[in-house]
This record gives structure tokens, sequence and C-alpha cells, in this order.
């Protein structure tokens, strides 16, 4: 089996990035220009506090310069993204970024002038020009970090080494995608299979335990032959994060990255203990995994193993996407309507093809379609990931809809709240739909999809979340991440977090070394805290369909027009409780026991 190449993948099968810019040309044309008017910036220095009406020109400026880079920005990510190892995308994203890097470094004086203005002179502005209303909330919000603003000059001198500061981040991705080589590997049969980070996932959900027992070692060797540079490059990205976090005087890494969400550190700690005190949970599952599959040596790798004896169901793409448009109908016909258009208008790139990024996500601009990147290889886990990514998307589409620019996206906390809900309507919808057709089979598959979405994305994610805070207050206080240290704490993690049930190969000590979040800076958690609020949301909605109008009007189509934590509160699930959380653990318990019986039920 060979690895597709990109300019073999059927055209109706990739996103349409000619809805940004037509040709490539448009592209470099719009970057030239983008580019000529930096030296511009400079006029807007030292205006703003002039006048309200110079305010507002600073502000309608700003807004204009990043509405025109973002979308050279994400025009030149997405090329990249699909191919990788293509020369002429690595230079448009590399000029792109280095672009983004200096044009921030310009406007780097704007929230240091603005902080310069006294409340009390703002406010007046606000009065005298009702133009300046739509960034009320945003004042509002720059203020808080007033204790935290350096002066202009340190302000730019910082941005200047945004570039030289994600040299690791950069490394880390070179050797985790346009380096990686994983070789082949061999299956029950002798055939040799290449493995890739699009074929990994399929290889290890696979009943050929051979294969994924040499899919393991395989993977594994080539991020262990790496180990001390991948130790250096995840050290680097931390250094750099406290570096900012320092020569801003917040208290740590942490506190940085929570506060400018407006998310309270009391949130995260709150996260971890919860799950640390629920683990007994988490080893049930693995007891009743290690009981359904009838094996005394149960290893790791054993995990993404169905729990339904019969191979695993294939839906083709066509099939995902009538899942999927069936399944939000929840939500009305107008987001049916609205999610259609992904479909229609291409804004997904669906087949894994040679040097292409790994993994999905949704991403775009506010001038931009939501595009999706998948790697679809038409498992039911990727039927959940596309309508997942599609829950990302929609977000944003409703947000831009809805939004003026300056509140055209949302924060990071709420950012999984929609994906994961999408999943959790998927999950009722055909869990009744097999169930109607007496398909045992296909509702234990939901099921098992099911419980491996908690596993995965509630604790796994807090795992995650609790090795990334250990590491970073190692270097808050001085240590040194060496590959024998981050081997030895994440792997008494893996021992917690797991229990009993396991016999453990060493090789999952090095796990950290290929996880891309760790370079995110505190991003990780918020999908547990993300997915414990879905649960929540998308019971609401299927409880009464008045909840989906209120989802949508104050969840979705709210983007960054207030706090996160009150967008949640104001859509009815309260995440500054812990009640949300135990709730998410208590439906984990109880979907293990309706698989047991289920499966064992004769």
């Amino acid at each position: 089996m060979s690895e597709l190449l990109r300019k073999d993948v059927k055209i109706e099968e990739t996103w349409d990035l000619t809805q940004i810019f037509s040709t490539d040309e448009d592209f470099w044309e719009e970057y030239n220009k983008a580019e000529e008017d930096i030296i511009n910036i400079k006029n807007y220095q030292n205006k703003l506090a002039n006048s309200a009406q110079d305010l507002l020109e600073v502000m309608k400026s700003f807004e204009s310069y990043y509405l025109r880079l973002e979308t050279v920005y994400v025009y030149a990510h997405l090329k990249n993204d699909q191919d990788t190892t293509n020369n002429v995308y690595k230079e448009m994203y590399a000029k792109a970024y280095d672009l983004y890097v200096r044009t921030y470094t310009e406007w780097s004086f704007l929230t240091p002038e603005l902080l310069a203005l006294d409340e009390e002179t703002l406010n007046k502005y606000l009065e005298e020009v009702k133009e300046l209303e739509v960034y009320r909330f945003e004042f509002e919000k720059t203020n808080k970090v007033r204790p935290y603003t350096l002066d202009k000059e340190l302000e730019r001198v910082i941005s200047m080494a945004g570039s030289a500061l994600s040299a690791s981040s950069d490394t880390f991705s070179a050797l985790n995608n346009v380096d990686v080589n994983f070789g082949e590997v061999e299956d029950k049969d002798g055939n040799k299979l290449p493995l890739n980070h699009g074929t990994y996932g399929q290889y290890m959900e696979s009943n050929d335990r051979v294969l994924r027992k040499n899919t393991f070692k395989t993977l594994y060797k080539y991020y262990k032959s790496h180990i001390n540079t991948l130790a250096s490059t995840l050290s680097g990205n931390l250094k750099a994060n406290k570096y900012y976090a320092d020569t801003h005087k917040y208290s740590s890494t942490r506190h940085k990255a929570l506060f400018n969400n407006h998310i309270p550190e009391e949130v995260y700690d709150n996260l971890v203990k919860t799950i640390n005190n629920n683990l007994n949970v988490l080893h049930k599952y693995y007891k009743l995994q290690k009981k359904v599959l009838g094996t005394d040596d149960f290893r790791l790798y054993d995990r993404a193993v169905s729990m339904v004896d019969a191979e695993p169901t294939k839906f083709t793409f066509e099939e995902a996407k009538n899942l999927v448009l069936e399944a939000v109908k929840p939500l009305g016909e107008e987001y049916v309507k609205d999610m259609e258009k992904a479909f229609t208008e291409r804004w997904i790139d669906i087949r894994p093809n040679k040097g292409k990024r790994s993994g999905a996500y949704s991403s775009g601009g506010y001038s931009t379609k939501p595009y999706v990147l998948l790697n679809y290889d038409e498992t039911l886990n990727y039927v959940y990931t596309l309508i997942h990514e599609l829950g990302h998307s929609m977000h944003s589409y409703y947000t831009r809809k809805n939004q003026p620019q300056t509140y055209g996206s949302y924060s990071i906390f709420v950012a999984e709240v929609a994906s994961t809900c999408n999943e959790a309507l998927l999950s009722n919808y055909l869990y009744k739909k097999f169930e109607k057709e007496g398909n045992k089979q296909l509702m234990l598959e939901v099921l098992n999809q099911e419980l491996l979405g908690y596993v995965s994305t509630l604790y796994r994610q807090v795992m995650f979340a609790e090795f990334e805070h250990l590491i970073n207050k190692t270097i808050q206080e001085g240590g040194v991440l060496t590959s024998e240290y981050l081997n030895e704490k994440y792997f008494e993690l893996v021992k917690k977090y797991h229990g009993d049930s396991f016999i453990y190969d060493d090789e999952i000590a090095t796990e950290w070394s290929r996880v891309p979040h760790f370079y995110y800076n505190y991003y990780v958690y918020q999908y547990a805290t993300g997915f414990s609020a879905a649960q929540a949301l998308s019971s609401l909605i299927l409880e009464d369909s008045k909840n989906a109008k209120v989802y949508i009007d104050e969840f979705l189509s709210k983007g960054d027009s207030n706090y996160p934590i009150e967008v949640l509160k104001n859509a009815g699930v309260d995440m500054s409780i812990s009640e949300p959380i135990e709730r998410a653990v208590k439906l984990f318990e109880e979907k293990i026991d309706q698989f047991e019986k289920l499966y064992f039920d004769k």
C-alpha cells in the first residue's frame, strides 16, 4: 500500500482555497501589499490619545491590517498543511508567519497606549463617538491586563523575539511531520504496511494484535531515537512561555495563560482534583475492557481496540456526511442547512496524502470559510472526528455571522464545547437508530465509541494537563527537563491513571515526546472542561428544542463578546463549580454499566 500523492487526490475531496485567493499569484500580490503597508503602521503611534475620533481611526486601522494579515496567513498555513513536503508552500508559510510576527511587532504599541489612557478619558471618548461603543467590552478586557503590560518600547522588543522564541516549536513540528519516517510495520500475515500519522490510529484500532504491537514498538522507536532532541525542544518551548510570563510580571506561565483567557486558576486545579478523586471509574472501565477482550496479557497497545467482537464497521464519507447531518437535527433546520454548506462549498480536505499534516482541525479567519482538515479513514472514530471538527466550524460560522470583527473569535476555554456537544448528539442519534434496527453490534460500537471519548477527552486530557503543569512548575523552579526526568514523571502518571489492569511496556514512558499539545501552552485541559460542559449542553438540547435556540443564540453566536465562564452560564452550564465534571464522570460510569449489561446479555 503506497501513500497517495497530493496531486492524485480527487479535487472534490479537497478544500476549495480559491475562495480565499483564486491563485497563488493573488496571494503573493496581497502579501506584497501587506508587507509594503507595514511601514505605515508607525503613523498611528502616539495618536489614539489625541481625541475620540483618532482613537476610532486607530482601532479601525488595526482591524483592517489584522484582517488582511489573517487572510494571508490562513491561506499559507492551509496550503502548507495539505502537503508539508512542497517547498513552494513551505516558503509561503514561512514568509506569511514572518510577516505576521513583524506586523504584530509594529502594532505592539497599541495596548500600552490604550492603557496609558486613564479610564475616565476612555469612558469620555466612548460617550463622544458612538462608533466606539462596539469596543467597550474590548477596552474592559484590555484594562484588566494593565498590571501586566509594559511600556510600548519594551513590548515592541519582546514582540520582535517571537520568531526566534518559536524555534523549538518549529523544530518539533519538523521532526513530527516533515522529517518523520516511521518506516513499515508487519501484520500477522507478514504483510508490510506503511506507518504514518494517518495510518497509526487505524492500525491501533485493528483486531490484529501483531499489527498493533509492531505499530506501537515501531512508532516509539522513532521517538526514542530523537528523545534528547525532543526533550530539548519541549524544554525550549516552555522556557519561551516562561520568558513571556516573567517579562510581563505574571506569577507563572499558567497564570499568564489562564488570566489572558479570563479563567481562574482554581478551575484548572479543581478539574485535576475532581478527576483524581474519580480515577476508580477509569480503572473500572479498563477492568471491563480487559474482561471483554479476555486476556491476562493486557497492554497499552490494546486500549484503542473496540470491545465489540467484530471488524469495525466502515463508513464511506458520503455515509458519514448523512449520519452527521441527521445527528444535528435537534439543533434545528437552519443549523442543518448551514452545516450542509461545509460539503457543498468544499470546506473540507478529506483524505490523507503523503506529507499532509497529521490529525484533524478546523481553521480559518474572519473573512474566510471555517475550513476542516481531515485524514478520513472510514472508521466510526472518524465519523466522530468529522462531526467534531464541523462543530468547531459551525461555532466559527455563527460567531462571524453574528459578531463584529472585534469579537469574531472565541476563547480557547470554550473552543472544544461545540465540537464535543456535536459528538454527544451523534451518539444519541446513532444509538437510537441502531436500537430501532435491532442491531446489537452497532449499539455496542456506539457505546464503545462513547466510552473511548470519555477516556480520551476527559481522563487522558487531564493526565496530559497534570503532566503539563508538572513540567512547567519544574521549569518555574529552575529545574532541568532531561529526557530521563520526563520519561520518569510521565510513566508515573500513566500508571496512576491506568491502574493495575495493564502490563506496562517501557516505550510508553516516551509518549510525551510526540504530543503536540504540550507546545500549546495550557490548552489541553480545556478539552476536559469543554467535554464536561458539552455533556450538559447536549442533554439540555435533547430535553427541549427551545434549549437548542438558546444554545445557538447564547453560545455559538456570542464569540468573544463576553467572558467565557459567563457565556457558558448564559447557555445553561456553570463551569466555575465541579458539578459538571462530576456529572460527566457519573455518565461515564453509567455507560460502562450499560455496555457491560448489553454485551453479556445473551
